[in-house]
């Protein structure tokens, strides 16, 4: 990366590839955003259509923001790869779906066994052009993220529609089984795809722009967000198999707990030999994650690495109870100010 946007990468690299290998270089790793918040999306349908899939607009709109943007710590620019979370739910034949706010499915089947991946379709093919220009137009001044094209049970929901995938789950589950086979089929294929054209735009590795994480090699995210409404033992038997493939596949897997409710699973998840890190994430109307500690605790006690998004007043509480070892923190401050000094205090907070 060139010293276009940030002028520090190479510390900051030393730092987070330290994290991956579960230690602390000279501080706690924390990625701090201050100015430029994301640009709202547009009102009007033509306008939505520009902010999600023409890749010069979307190139512009970032630039744009880029240079008003401080990555202080081990944060850095980057584009967010990002037709709608599971988006690889829209890489199948007849898959339904709008640009609101964000990218918004619809069922489009009732059959499992119907699921054929569409090489074809709309959203497969923009995923890669968007890649393909984002990483010729980059030059180095920043990085492309990974897609939010991740979690097959949440992507096969998105096509079934809970109100049909459940049910099949308890009744008819090896249809279930073989149907996510197909997804898991379509979220590899896309994610080598886009890894090897982003790869050496990205210092040779790759990113998620959301969660500011970059790793020297294979990096994605895996999630199961339609966890919080199955057992234990239905996402030992349906979740499972997914993220040990995604394992096996990544050289640094990253799974994303979206909230305390996903807590029932988290045995199942330390038992992933391969799982390189959690993220934490807080969500509306739980306890903050300061009220967590034990279960952050144990995480760490695990040897999973961890990322949490918080408050900067959350860090202290955090990196007081925490080891600094494998922990990355990312916030958003309002100026450089605030961002460097903050810095200043991590450096004195952290420890191991």
């Amino acid at each position: 990366m060139n010293q276009r946007y940030k002028q520090d990468w190479e510390q900051a690299r030393a730092r987070i590839e330290a994290f991956w290998q579960g230690e602390v270089l000279d501080r706690c790793c924390i990625a701090i955003r201050a100015g430029q918040p994301a640009a709202p999306v547009p009102q009007d349908e033509a306008g939505r259509l520009l902010h999600w899939t023409d890749p010069n607009y979307i190139i512009a709109r970032e630039r744009a923001r880029m240079e008003k943007t401080h990555y202080g710590g081990e944060a850095f620019p980057c584009i967010f790869l990002n037709l709608g979370a599971a988006g690889h739910a829209g890489f199948f034949r007849g898959a339904r779906y709008t640009f609101e706010n964000s990218v918004w499915f619809s069922p489009s089947t009732d059959d499992p066994d119907t699921l054929a991946f569409d090489e074809s379709s709309f959203l497969y093919r923009k995923t890669l052009e968007l890649a393909q220009a984002f990483a010729a137009d980059s030059n180095g001044d920043y990085f492309v993220s990974m897609p939010d094209s991740t979690g097959n049970l949440d992507a096969l929901s998105h096509l079934l529609g809970p109100d049909e995938l459940l049910p099949t789950m308890l009744e008819e589950p090896e249809r279930l089984s073989a149907a996510l086979e197909k997804v898991q089929s379509a979220y590899a294929r896309v994610m080598r795809e886009v890894y090897a054209t982003v790869r050496t735009v990205n210092d040779g590795g790759s990113c998620i722009d959301w969660l500011s994480t970059w790793a020297p090699g294979f990096h994605a995210q895996m999630q199961c967000d339609m966890s919080v409404m199955i057992s234990n033992a239905m996402f030992d038997e349906f979740a499972m198999p997914e993220l040990r493939a995604q394992c096996d596949l990544l050289d640094y897997p990253l799974y994303h707990l979206d909230g305390a409710e996903q807590l029932r699973h988290l045995d199942s998840l330390l038992s992933l030999e391969k799982l390189r890190a959690i993220q934490w994430m807080q969500v509306a109307g739980q306890k903050p994650c300061t009220e967590y500690i034990p279960e952050l605790q144990k995480i760490q006690a695990a040897g999973k690495n961890l990322v949490i998004i918080v408050s900067p007043r959350q860090v202290k509480p955090l990196m007081e109870n925490l080891s600094s070892r494998g922990l990355f923190l990312v916030t958003r401050t309002g100026t450089q100010d605030e961002a460097e000094a903050l810095l200043r205090d991590v450096e004195r907070w952290t420890h191991l």
